[in-house]
């Protein structure tokens, strides 16, 4: 299952080089391809498009992994910074100045990449656990 990250904060690429060096590092995720893409613009689409980090995650517990990973990173954040979350047509966005619990981020993200894709959504999730 291939996921697909990207940050939007003041600090931009800066940040997203920071969360694939910490996702990189990690232990847990040494078997899982993460590489950071520029997409292709879409229709319609005006102006740069920022780049994205995809990571393939396989079977054996890679998805409870990465959101370990991303929940601490996203606490370790000083700034304001939201990520998207995306798999298949299934959106979650998660944003550092909402997060009150921390347990609450680690569910919510872990939730949502062990749940089964939703056929034909499109729908960005509200991120509620």
């Amino acid at each position: 299952m291939d996921i697909t990250l990207t940050v939007d904060s003041d600090q931009g690429e800066a940040d997203l080089r920071s969360l694939q060096r910490w996702l990189l590092q990690d232990p847990g995720l040494r078997q899982v391809p993460i590489a950071r893409l520029a997409p292709v613009p879409g229709d319609g689409d005006m102006g740069a498009v920022g780049e994205i980090l995809l990571a393939s995650l396989g079977a054996g517990g890679a998805g409870a992994v990465l959101a370990n990973s991303l929940s601490v990173w996203l606490r370790s954040r000083v700034t304001p910074v939201k990520v998207r979350i995306e798999r298949a047509q299934d959106i979650l966005e998660v944003e550092v100045g909402n997060v009150e619990d921390p347990a609450v981020l680690l569910t919510q993200i872990a939730r949502f990449l062990e749940q089964r894709p939703a056929s034909g959504s499109q729908e960005p999730s509200d991120g509620t656990p």
